[in-house]
């Protein structure tokens, strides 16, 4: 189960932070973990992106809040050691047990904070 979204499945686009632009808006946030940023619609709720400190220049946006989210094919399938048992996926894209990138080691990993 995703900690974040406490759904099954989460599929987040990863991208610069210098990319990222609202065009109207600010979201509300929320930090139930030391380092980690969500940022949430402070209209309705939906989830829009996470950052981590121990990935500075990286922003992790939820797909469904692109303009166009069919840009975004997926690379690899993280968290894979947390996935519940009946989800499944037909592909051949690497599955990664845990944080499927490599971290600030200073800052750590969100699960050790």
């Amino acid at each position: 189960m995703s900690q974040g979204h406490r759904e099954p499945v989460d599929c987040l686009g990863r991208i610069s932070t210098a990319q990222f632009r609202l065009l109207t808006g600010w979201p509300k946030t929320f930090s139930r973990t030391r380092g980690v940023l969500r940022t949430f619609c402070a209209d309705c709720g939906t989830s829009i992106a996470y950052l981590d400190q121990g990935l500075p220049e990286e922003l992790y946006v939820t797909i469904g809040f692109f303009d166009h989210p069919e840009r975004f094919a997926p690379q690899a399938h993280a968290y894979w050691d947390m996935k519940l048992p009946w989800v499944e996926f037909r592909d051949d894209l690497p599955r990664v047990g845990r944080y499927s990138r490599r971290r600030d080691p200073a800052v750590g990993n969100p699960a050790d904070r």
